[in-house]
């Protein structure tokens, strides 16, 4: 069987990916990286990863970069784990992608606003802050509706649409957002949480933080 290693950061949306491989059930060993420290840019991960980012998922001697692309990856290559959807209606199918590809390219930029804002700016981060919060407020509202007409982004069925989704909406929460209007949120995260998959997957990231010493930022906590 072809080895796999997951390059993450625990807390981070590398976590998404972590908990794909857990969901279906895979052998792999995770490195973590303290991107706080900047241990991302070292000489040792840029000759693994030359763009600097997590996660990462080497393959045998192959490299896949991109949390959308993985989790795709993951899906075709392994379709008894469930990650998406698999309706026989090809436009539904797409559809699936579509949100996957989503939560990464437009919902996860805005929450990095409001939850990192110093990196998109060289001048004052509130700005960059307060755009990201009038940004994500429709957001969450529409998430909101969906989620009240069932316990999963898609219904009776989970899918790894429901953990980005939870790390958008909790990362969010981490940097401030107030959630208390709406109620729908608070069933679908104790639900990913609860999970055997989510759970393996923060035991291993708490295993991370401690044998590489990381330290979360405030907030930031597993």
């Amino acid at each position: 069987m072809t080895s796999l290693t997951l390059y993450h950061m625990p807390g981070a949306c590398s976590r998404v990916t972590m908990n794909a491989l857990e969901e279906i059930g895979l052998s792999y060993e995770d490195i973590a990286l303290d991107l706080i420290s900047g241990q991302q840019k070292s000489p040792d991960y840029l000759a693994v990863n030359p763009r600097g980012k997590i996660p990462a998922l080497l393959i045998g001697d192959r490299l896949l970069t991109e949390n959308a692309a993985i989790l795709l990856y993951l899906d075709r290559s392994y379709p008894h784990g469930g990650l998406l959807p698999v309706t026989g209606d090809s436009v539904a199918d797409a559809q699936a992608i579509s949100d996957l590809i989503w939560c990464s390219s437009s919902v996860h930029p805005v929450v990095r606003s409001i939850r990192m804002p110093i990196r998109l700016t060289e001048g004052d981060p509130e700005p960059v802050r307060a755009r990201g919060m009038s940004m994500i407020q429709p957001i969450i509202e529409m998430i909101n509706e969906r989620l009240e007409r069932g316990p999963w982004w898609f219904g009776a069925d989970w899918s790894i649409v429901d953990v980005y989704l939870y790390w958008n909406y909790d990362t969010a929460r981490s940097a401030g957002f107030d959630f208390s209007r709406y109620p729908a949120f608070v069933g679908h995260s104790q639900r990913v949480r609860d999970r055997p998959s989510f759970q393996r997957a923060l035991a291993r990231e708490l295993a991370a933080c401690e044998r590489a010493a990381i330290q979360l930022p405030p907030g930031a906590e597993l």
